[in-house]
């Protein structure tokens, strides 16, 4: 089937929020995600739009999508956010995310607060997938989880990973009162995460970007860690992108010692 002017603009609309968020899904781009998608059987694709050479290539994996287009690189480009057009489009379903507490609270999660640049959050969705991570909590003002820059930096990773929005003060309030569970909160001071022992079972909480944790979750947490320069003396360094936080403390914090 050929691709009608409706479907274009309808599939262009879900660039926005506010029409993911009324018709619960999103697009996804590109060869290594789309292919991702349609091998996880958890992930539902509902239409399909693509080059009739990358159709050809890939048939089996499109057996059981309702609808394939036959797509031209005019009718690509108007759907996607990239400069040069993917061969391959998916549109997929937002899935219901209702946290399974039984598993959050007998593992290691990321807790997210106020991460609003899209491509740290989708970093941090793909190195939490990379360390084993099957739970991420953010709060109500972080970045869309569907935004096609968040999409492009998890890499597919988002297809592996639970992702939950939710207030923080209950969720918080709940965990802190667990028996043995900790809440580590990163800091420009702290203790240095090197000398903690990575905890069985917890919350590895994240900072906004300038300003940090919300000062009201202080109440909350456990252990106070940070990372601080390799010398001292390097006062002048800025502090470090919040991804690559998360890939230090979780390569730390997942260990098995």
């Amino acid at each position: 089937m050929l691709l009608s002017k409706i479907k274009i603009k309808f599939l262009s609309s879900l660039r926005m929020k506010k029409f993911r968020d009324e018709y619960k899904q999103y697009i996804a781009e590109g060869e290594k995600i789309v292919r991702d998608a349609l091998k996880n059987q958890h992930v539902k694709i509902s239409l399909l739009a693509a080059t009739e050479n990358w159709l050809n290539a890939n048939r089996q994996l499109t057996e059981l999508v309702k609808e394939v287009y036959v797509a031209g690189s005019e009718d690509l480009q108007r759907i996607s956010t990239f400069e040069t057009p993917p061969p391959v489009i998916a549109l997929i379903d937002i899935p219901e995310t209702v946290p399974d507490f039984d598993e959050v609270e007998q593992t290691l999660s990321v807790g997210l607060d106020t991460i609003q640049d899209p491509g740290n959050l989708g970093t941090i969705i793909r190195t939490a997938d990379w360390f084993g991570i099957r739970n991420i909590f953010c709060s109500p003002g972080c970045a869309d989880i569907y935004n096609p820059k968040v999409i492009q930096a998890s890499m597919g990773a988002l297809f592996n990973v639970k992702v939950h929005y939710t207030g923080f003060y209950e969720l918080l309030k709940r965990l802190a009162a667990l028996t043995e569970y900790d809440i580590i909160g990163t800091y420009t001071e702290g203790e240095h995460f090197k000398a903690q022992r990575p905890p069985m079972k917890g919350m590895l909480l994240f900072g906004n970007e300038s300003r940090g944790i919300t000062g009201e979750y202080t109440r909350y947490i456990t252990r106070k860690i940070s990372i601080t320069p390799v010398k001292p003396d390097r006062t002048h360094v800025e502090s470090l992108n919040v991804a690559s936080s998360v890939a230090i403390i979780l390569e730390a914090m997942t260990r098995n010692e």
